[in-house]
């Protein structure tokens, strides 16, 4: 009696020649594609998910139709199996083109190119998640579908699930909320230079997230702050001012006092003529005190730009010009500056 082998070698073969198709005919179409283009980037990007999904539902199909054929009372057969693979390997696809077609360096030209960095990177970042969470919810629907679970098990098991979030996950529950609301009034995008006076954070915005933000801060350290942080407490966001207080103190001698009058004049006049200051917001340059350390000069104005760098290199340009002031009218000084006077980080 001659032996029949137990399974069905064309369709093993079968998946892996579908694999290797799949693999060469979408890099043979990236080929065709001008470099740089969006199509050819998909392309590229589904073609080891295509391959593998091919692969892997083949193998799968197979495995299953052998078990069967061995006598094992499986509940599901190679079809269900197939289909199940088939349905996760398209939702990974549709994640990984995901990333090409939402990329920075991807978008056609024009794309949101009426919008400013921050709205761009805010919008970005929220379709990312919507896109994510649709393709997510579908697979995971079919999925169950699938394997056999019903709609109304379905129901009854979010409702349960929905208690024990309520009664059993209060902190995730807020968080997540949380989450929402950042995306929905938008206190800050990603890129944004923000501050949280009461819990003593500040740094950059590097990523906004359902349940926690990145934050770096001027250490180059890494943050991951709950969002309900940012709900319980209030947030400055430095990014988004339109001037900058700055604010120098001069200590003179005591002997340098009759000068104090003329420095002032001079100093004003020159606040009055630096481009990089606020001409319709208040300029002062008056004396803030005399005592056994000598005479005390307080200068305030507003920077024209919020950004650090340019910030600090008009603070510098400003401390240089008082100490030519200064010694140009014959007084000795020593320049300290004021506590509040280097601002935020």
């Amino acid at each position: 009696m001659k032996a029949a082998l137990p399974f069905q070698l064309p369709l093993l073969i079968v998946s892996l020649l579908l694999a290797a198709a799949a693999w060469l005919g979408l890099q043979l179409l990236a080929g065709r594609c001008p470099r740089g283009s969006l199509g050819r980037a998909l392309l590229q990007r589904a073609r080891l998910s295509v391959s593998a999904t091919l692969l892997v539902g083949g193998l799968g199909w197979w495995l299953f139709d052998l078990l069967d054929r061995l006598g094992w009372n499986l509940p599901r057969d190679g079809r269900e199996v197939r289909d199940l693979v088939l349905t996760l390997g398209v939702a990974w696809t549709l994640l990984r083109c995901k990333r090409v077609l939402i990329g920075q360096d991807e978008l056609p030209p024009g794309w949101l190119s009426q919008r400013s960095p921050s709205d761009r990177a805010f919008l970005l970042d929220l379709i990312d998640k919507l896109i994510s969470a649709v393709v997510i919810l579908l697979a995971s629907l079919e999925v169950l579908r699938l394997l056999g679970v019903s709609p109304t098990l379905l129901l009854t098991a979010s409702g349960i699930g929905a208690a024990a979030v309520g009664f059993g996950s209060k902190a995730l529950v807020e968080n997540l909320l949380s989450g929402v609301m950042l995306y929905v009034y938008r206190p800050f995008n990603v890129g944004d230079q923000i501050e949280l006076p009461d819990r003593r954070l500040a740094g950059t915005v590097r990523r906004i997230g359902m349940y926690y933000s990145e934050l770096q801060t001027p250490e180059r350290e890494r943050l991951f702050v709950p969002n309900a942080i940012f709900a319980g407490f209030a947030v400055a966001n430095l990014s988004r001012r339109d001037h900058r207080r700055l604010v120098l103190e001069l200590a003179l001698r005591p002997e340098d006092l009759p000068l104090v009058a003329a420095i002032c004049a001079d100093l004003a006049q020159q606040l009055q003529q630096n481009p990089d200051l606020a001409a319709d917001l208040p300029q002062r340059i008056h004396l803030s005190g005399i005592d056994d350390a000598g005479v005390h000069l307080r200068l305030e104005a507003f920077a024209v730009s919020g950004e650090p760098e340019a910030f600090h290199l008009l603070r510098q340009q400003l401390l240089l010009a008082s100490v030519e002031t200064l010694q140009r009218h014959g007084g000795s000084l020593l320049l300290r500056p004021a506590p509040d006077a280097m601002g935020p980080p």
